[in-house]
């Protein structure tokens, strides 16, 4: 069974300038994301919380693989309209009120890469949030960068296999990275555990999170 908690098209429409001038679509090589789905086998009927975009593909990966219920709660365009509105420094405030799953209900949470374009205060929130839904036995996949940089586009990790991920872009409103220290990325996610954690060529740390 597939839920959605909430829906928006899986590509909105983009000024053509700025789509010029976003990286054409990759394939990301992932290591994480297969334990990440080994640990949701071992539960019966799954919930999971997807914090980026809609994309039906994903949705009907999961319902098939899974039997999971699935919560799409985009945290991204979230981050984008404070962008947009110059209230980057609202977002730790308005992340301890957004999501409304219970503490301890969740089994799987995909942050993707949404912590590179969270301040630390927000960061810290969000962490502490996902870590607080997640129950014994469950699981967390997320990117973390490990370099600073300018951000201009967010990206939609469309999934083609249990070890491919196509990445396509879509435009943001510029910010830089904010870059967490492993030991900084631990305390926050605490009580979960690092259980996988893998360097990419990208400079981009794959990481799985169990309870």
């Amino acid at each position: 069974m597939t839920w959605f908690k909430r829906s928006e098209r899986e590509d909105a429409a983009a000024p053509a300038a700025a789509r010029a001038a976003l990286p054409p679509e990759a394939v990301a090589h992932t290591r994480a994301f297969p334990r990440f789905l080994n640990a949701l086998r071992q539960r019966e009927s799954p919930v999971i919380v997807d914090l980026g975009p809609v994309i039906g593909s994903n949705v009907a990966f999961f319902g098939e693989r899974l039997g999971c219920k699935i919560f799409v709660e985009d945290l991204f365009a979230d981050v984008e309209r404070h962008a947009r509105e110059h209230k980057r420094a609202a977002l730790a405030d308005f992340l301890s009120t957004r999501l409304s799953e219970d503490d301890g209900t969740v089994d799987g949470v995909l942050c993707w890469d949404l912590f590179d374009f969270l301040d630390r205060p927000a960061a810290v929130v969000l962490a502490a949030r996902i870590a607080r839904m997640v129950q014994p036995g469950g699981a967390v996949f997320g990117y973390f960068g490990a370099a600073a940089a300018d951000l201009t586009h967010y990206s939609k990790f469309v999934i083609r296999s249990d070890t491919e991920l196509a990445v396509r872009s879509y435009p943001a409103t510029p910010m830089k990275r904010h870059v967490l220290q492993n030991r900084d990325i631990i305390r926050m996610f605490e009580p979960l555990i690092v259980a996988e954690s893998f360097l990419l060529k990208s400079n981009t740390r794959e990481t799985l999170f169990r309870r």
